[in-house]
């Protein structure tokens, strides 16, 4: 970490290589150092930060960086920081964790203004013009094209159907066997940790809740007992990931006792603060401009079905995909055949 005289201060046994993550990324990066057994303190090494663009003169032999990834970022990226950071050993190898996969995932967010080719070459560029060592960066390259073919592969999954069979816990196994299966054992782990065993509690407690045959203090019974039994690192991951549904059902219940959008509105300032607040209306608008567009491309699929004669017919699947171009785009076809296909 740098000290306001420009100093380094050492920070464990591995370095991170962060951009704009501040205390919080540093905190993460040391956990997960610790949780890798790598924290003993010996071999010292600094905390260095990336160029928040990610853009620079940087090259290095071997390695094709198109021209166009030393171009100014897409309009998406332009003025924002790089999110996470690369984690280096205390004999210069690059780390894969989550913190490298939310750099990658940084950059393929811009997707829909780059090809995968000039976004692969910038992630590289990031990583030059933090002073990688060669060998680092070509690691984080051979880590970056299993990523980016594993991404393709889900892509794939859920526009064939494969990946979203209609039971939730088949579809959670069968992205948990596609990670194994593109990643690796071990980079999946390193990517996607706990998230296996998250996505499980999950499943455990949806069915406590949908078990019309308990009381409510018999689910919250059973709930607690989950909890109980979670490891402590589990069992805060749990309770971050359980905050956006507390809010959720917070705001479902001030509605269903006649609640206005002023109300709930006062409610997020109130626990969240006043631009938290802001955010969340805008996401209420967005999410109800995305009900909108679906409810009205379920409409025109209804009438093709019935045109058609069923969704077991051919030229009927046809004339859906073609739907489905004209009302979405992107990483919304996706999530549409993913619907499309729960549906079934």
């Amino acid at each position: 970490m740098t000290g306001a005289n420009g100093s380094v201060r050492p920070h464990g046994r591995a370095l991170m290589i962060a951009a704009g993550g501040g205390l919080l990324l540093a905190a993460i990066a040391a956990w997960q150092i610790m949780a890798n057994g790598r924290g003993d303190g010996s071999e010292a090494s600094p905390l260095v930060t990336l160029p928040a663009s990610g853009i620079g003169p940087g090259t290095r032999a071997g390695l094709a960086i198109p021209a166009a990834a030393r171009a100014p970022l897409p309009s998406s990226l332009a003025g924002t920081a790089v999110d996470g950071g690369f984690t280096i050993d205390g004999r210069g190898h690059f780390v894969p964790d989550r913190n490298a996969l939310r750099v990658f995932d940084y950059f393929l967010s811009a997707g829909g203004e780059e090809s995968e080719e000039v976004l692969h070459g910038r992630i590289l560029l990031h990583a030059i013009n933090g002073g990688l060592a060669d060998s680092a960066v070509a690691e984080i390259a051979a880590v970056l094209d299993r990523y980016i073919a594993y991404r393709s592969a889900a892509r794939a999954a859920l526009a064939t159907g494969t990946a979203a069979p209609a039971d939730l816990g088949a579809r959670v196994a069968a992205m948990r066997g596609l990670q194994t299966m593109m990643l690796g054992p071990d980079l999946a782990k390193a990517f996607y940790g706990d998230d296996g065993d998250l996505a499980d509690i999950e499943l455990r407690r949806m069915t406590i809740l949908r078990n019309a045959a308990m009381t409510q203090d018999e689910r919250e019974r059973a709930l607690a007992a989950i909890d109980a039994e979670l490891p402590p690192g589990i069992r805060s991951a749990r309770t971050l990931s359980a905050a956006p549904t507390a809010l959720h059902l917070k705001v479902e219940a001030l509605r269903a006792a006649g609640g206005s959008d002023a109300d709930i509105a006062a409610m997020r300032r109130s626990e969240y603060g006043a631009a938290a607040a802001e955010r969340l209306a805008e996401l209420d608008g967005a999410r109800a401009r995305w009900e909108q567009r679906l409810a009205a491309y379920r409409r025109e699929d209804q009438r093709l079905r019935a045109d058609h004669g069923g969704q077991g017919n051919a030229a009927y699947r046809q004339a859906q995909d073609a739907l489905r171009q004209r009302h979405f785009s992107g990483s919304e076809l996706a999530r549409v055949r993913a619907l499309d296909a729960e549906a079934r």
